[in-house]
């Protein structure tokens, strides 16, 4: 399926939705376009089922899109040689009830995935916790979102060092913090990070270094 990005809207969408004019792409249904713009159609609701859908399905397009970015640049660099306390405040529980409901949509689209365990605490930590196990599973990388202090989540990588790791990478944290108005980007994220895991051992550690210097050169006001 070919996707493109409306120049208004920045959905990424199925081609046959979008008009093409010079190179630029722009929604066919020009109402449902800005619906979604002015935020009519876009609520956040977690109670419209074709919303919370259409945040997981973009963004694992998104995530296919990113990760073939991040192959080609490790192949053009091989060729030229080259958390916060958390607030346990009724806001922040329910703030967190979007990402939950969103997180556990993303679940069903790797249900059939045993290598992946996705689990939520429902405790005042606010946390969603996903778990990727390799082959062997004796390795483990686990994935942490949560709520934090100051109306921000975060997004945390570790690896679970069970067996001697050579690349140093996966001793390390991957860390990215962000305002609540941007918990879209968290689930953008995420989907880069499940779609990198579920490729081949050998690459994972250059899409993982290709990600993690995607988002730490992206700047929030909470950084």
């Amino acid at each position: 399926m070919e996707t493109k990005s409306c120049i208004y809207c920045g959905r990424t969408l199925d081609a046959s939705l979008l008009i093409d004019k010079a190179g630029k792409y722009r929604c066919k249904d020009e109402n449902n376009c800005l619906d979604y713009q002015t935020g009519e159609e876009n609520d956040g609701s977690i109670e419209n089922a074709d919303y919370v859908s259409g945040v997981v399905k973009s963004a694992l397009t998104e995530a296919a899109q990113r990760i073939t970015a991040y192959k080609g640049r490790t192949v053009d660099r091989t060729t030229d040689g080259g958390g916060d306390l958390v607030d346990g405040t009724e806001e922040s529980i329910n703030e967190f009830a979007w990402m939950k409901t969103v997180v556990d949509a993303l679940a069903t689209e790797y249900e059939n995935n045993r290598k992946f365990v996705f689990q939520f605490a429902e405790t005042e930590r606010n946390e969603y916790v996903i778990s990727f196990y390799g082959e062997d599973r004796r390795s483990c990388f686990t994935v942490k979102i949560d709520h934090g202090s100051g109306s921000k989540y975060s997004l945390t990588v570790t690896k679970d060092d069970r067996v001697p790791e050579a690349d140093i990478l996966y001793r390390e944290f991957i860390y990215k913090s962000y305002p609540s108005s941007r918990r879209e980007d968290v689930i953008k994220d995420l989907s880069v990070l499940l779609v990198a895991l579920q490729e081949e051992e050998v690459i994972i550690p250059s899409l993982l270094s290709e990600f993690r210097q995607e988002i730490e050169s992206r700047y929030y006001p909470c950084d």
